[in-house]
């Protein structure tokens, strides 16, 4: 009777040790599988950055100037949030109108009648900070302002342009042309 209580004993302890290690895999794997699903939830939630059909990423609207030209002088230039900088010499591989002048500049998305605005940093011959907003519509037509940006400057996502001049408040609106008028 010893020597089949031992055999039970040890079948039992075996199917014992099957059974744990069956439930320790389990509990395992459904702590990968909720690992992989936190993980996914976390990938949607912060959605890709989109870029253009150039391949550009974009920053989204509204744009301040203030900070656009507060990430260019930033340590952390790649992390500004909300603004995506583009290197001025990627920018004039693609776009052969931009000024090797300007600085670090963003591309917004489309309108939506095909219209491209770009924001671009430069200083003025009074060493004054300025952006050029330059514009291409369905067309191709290029066309380009410069603005002061001693003030914030700031484009809603109407594409409507608020900025000051000699301490008015000034609007402009993207037309479907490409051409901002008042």
């Amino acid at each position: 009777m010893t020597s089949s209580y031992k055999k039970y004993t040890y079948i039992l302890s075996l199917v014992s040790l099957s059974i744990m290690t069956v439930s320790c895999s389990t509990a395992s794997e459904k702590k990968h599988e909720i690992s992989h699903q936190s993980q996914t939830q976390k990938a949607s939630s912060n959605p890709a950055k989109l870029k253009n059909d150039d391949g550009f990423l974009l920053t989204s609207l509204p744009y301040n100037s203030n900070a656009h030209l507060n990430c260019i002088l930033s340590a952390q230039r790649m992390n500004c949030g909300s603004i995506n900088l583009i290197d001025s010499v990627g920018l004039i591989n693609v776009y052969k109108f931009i000024n090797p002048s300007y600085g670090d500049s963003v591309v917004f998305p489309e309108t939506s009648a095909g219209v491209l605005l770009i924001a671009s940093p430069s200083t003025s011959e009074r060493e004054t900070p300025e952006i050029n907003l330059t514009t291409v519509n369905k067309f191709g037509l290029v066309k380009s302002i410069t603005l002061d940006a001693s003030q914030n400057i700031v484009i809603n996502q109407k594409y409507e342009v608020l900025y000051k001049e000699y301490g008015k408040d000034l609007k402009l609106k993207l037309n479907d042309q490409g051409e901002f008028v008042q």
